[in-house]
């Protein structure tokens, strides 16, 4: 016999729970970081409480100046200044010294003499300049006036140049006949010299490659023909610039005429001049001789 009647069953609403709460669960609970969050959400919630009790105890403000000087009695007196820092007259910083002109040299000081200065590639020599540097008292002068007196300071300008050694030797003459003339040998050429000559500019000295072992040397557009293993820089069909290197000769074949010789660099090197040397250009001017008339 059933004591109890059955009532009405009574069904709970199924609650379901987000899906990024229930994966954020369950990645904190495989992780063990529960109890770090539960951690912070009590610091999160029990922090206003914490700040609010620090803020009700203040600090007393201290004692101030007129209160202290009121309780040390009538026998001590306190005074306050009000302190004004400024800049101080500058008539009054510099009064012990005196003024000078710095566009006058200064007595017992003299201009150095024969000081030079070096520099390379200049187109300009040095001059002679004067100078004021000293002033001296002249005999006679009133009232404490000195006349300056004048320095002629004069400078020197050096320059650096490549110089070649280049080895001439002609092969053929017109005509394509075997030369007999022996080799010859110029040095100290200076840049814009022409190879063999003047008269017959094969080749144009310019100057050094960038790591100053090569002679670089501006092709006449009169040569026919080069052989040897030099280095041609510009050109394709006919070679404009070329690089020759001590020790590799270059033949060269002049103009059609059957003139054809050897050029061979034999060293490059810096040279120190005191003037700028640079090779003249074009032919050489040839001397006028007198007609004899009659």
């Amino acid at each position: 016999m059933n004591r109890f009647k059955k009532g009405p069953e009574l069904k709970l609403p199924e609650l379901k729970v987000p899906a990024f709460l229930s994966d954020l669960y369950y990645d904190l609970l495989d992780r063990r970081l529960l109890p770090l969050v539960a951690l912070l959400l009590v610091a999160i919630v029990a922090a206003p409480f914490l700040l609010k009790g620090t803020s009700d105890s203040e600090v007393e403000p201290p004692a101030s100046a007129d209160a202290s000087a009121s309780a040390a009695g009538p026998t001590s007196s306190l005074v306050v200044s009000k302190a004004e820092p400024g800049l101080r007259d500058y008539r009054h910083r510099l009064a012990h010294l005196s003024p000078t002109n710095p566009f006058r040299g200064q007595p017992g000081n003299k201009g150095p003499e024969g000081s030079g200065t070096s520099e390379e590639g200049s187109s300009s020599e040095g001059e002679g300049t004067t100078t004021p540097t000293e002033e001296a008292p002249t005999e006679g002068s009133s009232g404490g006036e000195s006349a300056p007196t004048e320095t002629t300071v004069h400078h020197s300008v050096t320059y650096f140049t490549y110089a070649i050694d280049v080895r001439v030797t002609p092969i053929t003459d017109a005509g394509g006949k075997r030369s007999k003339q022996q080799p010859t040998v110029r040095s100290d050429l200076p840049p814009l010299t022409m190879l063999p000559g003047r008269e017959t500019p094969a080749f144009t000295y310019m100057g050094p490659t960038k790591d100053t072992k090569k002679a670089v040397m501006l092709v006449s557009d009169r040569v026919t023909g080069l052989f040897g293993d030099a280095t041609c820089i510009v050109g394709t069909e006919t070679c404009q610039l070329l690089a020759l290197e001590p020790g590799v000769p270059e033949t060269v074949a002049w103009a059609n005429s059957g003139r054809s010789f050897k050029i061979e660099l034999m060293k490059i090197y810096v040279q120190k001049t005191d003037q700028l040397n640079r090779a003249p250009l074009g032919k050489p001017k040839q001397s006028k001789q007198p007609s004899n008339a009659g």
